[in-house]
């Protein structure tokens, strides 16, 4: 199972979950429906506001379920745009995420000086996730209605099913396999793993970090950048087409910000994963 982001250096307190949440496990992203109502508004019209992409850089985002669950919610019920694939793609991710990349490089390449002492502050949220403050605010009376009155059930069954969440997963499983965090990866040793890969969450438990891999972390990240914009121009009417390399950058940048728990879980092989019936592992079990 992923890790939280409680652990060394980074106690686990009401307040910290508060701003953070913990990591998504590896398994499966059931979405309620006042999630998906949420989110589904979210995208259509929060995050095209200016002030709001300021505080979302503040808190990096959203928490990690809200991340996983905002791109879940844009790559299923978003059928119709422009590109190769014509919909079901994270265009409004990958405008996000291209901003933060660069927002957190930018943190981490920054000189220590008076004002900035701690360049590994870049990796810690200072707000809440807009979405968990949307949904603790207290019920107003009346029906809750979708965006423009959508069907929001309808919609939360679409999402929960994850038909292009996944095929995007396992297209580009074999080039972000290996790029994983360790500390995510529950088939990786503890300690073991390039700590360039480590994510935003374990990279800010082991602050303070060296210079060498803090540079190394930001010049991993503005790579990233650099393939994601190739992908939000490719689903555009003017973008040249691209390949699976630039395919995997959001799930590489969403795998920094939230965790890789949903991914492997996705990518995963069910023959692989789940003993066959009558196999040694099957009559184990019963």
């Amino acid at each position: 199972m992923a890790g939280t982001r409680s652990g060394p250096g980074i106690p686990a307190t009401p307040d910290r979950d508060r701003l953070t949440g913990v990591l998504v496990p590896v398994g499966p992203l059931e979405l309620s429906v006042e999630e998906v109502r949420q989110l589904w508004s979210f995208i259509h019209g929060d995050i095209m506001d200016g002030s709001m992409r300021r505080l979302l850089r503040a808190s990096l985002g959203l928490c990690p379920r809200h991340t996983w669950a905002y791109a879940v919610v844009e790559v299923e019920l978003w059928q119709a745009g422009a590109g190769a694939r014509g919909g079901h793609q994270p265009f409004d991710v990958t405008i996000l995420y291209e901003d933060l990349l660069e927002h957190v490089a930018d943190g981490l390449d920054r000189k220590s000086s008076l004002l900035h002492r701690h360049p590994e502050g870049a990796l810690l949220p200072v707000g809440p996730c807009r979405i968990c403050q949307d949904m603790a605010s207290p019920d107003l009376p009346g029906l809750r209605m979708g965006y423009a009155n959508s069907n929001t059930e309808a919609l939360t069954a679409e999402a929960n099913a994850m038909v292009h969440t996944t095929t995007w997963c396992l297209e580009t499983v074999a080039l972000w396999r290996d790029r994983v965090c360790p500390d995510c990866d529950p088939g990786t040793a503890e300690g073991a793993g390039d700590r360039v890969f480590l994510c935003c969450f374990h990279l800010a438990a082991r602050r303070p970090l060296p210079d060498r891999l803090r540079h190394a972390v930001a010049a991993r990240l503005r790579e990233i950048r650099g393939r994601i914009r190739q992908l939000t121009e490719s689903m555009t009417d003017y973008g040249a087409p691209v390949g699976a390399i630039e395919n995997t950058s959001w799930i590489e940048a969403i795998g920094f910000f939230a965790g890789w728990g949903l991914p492997l879980y996705l990518a995963t092989d069910p023959e692989e994963a789940w003993p066959k019936p009558g196999s040694q592992g099957a009559d184990q079990g019963e």
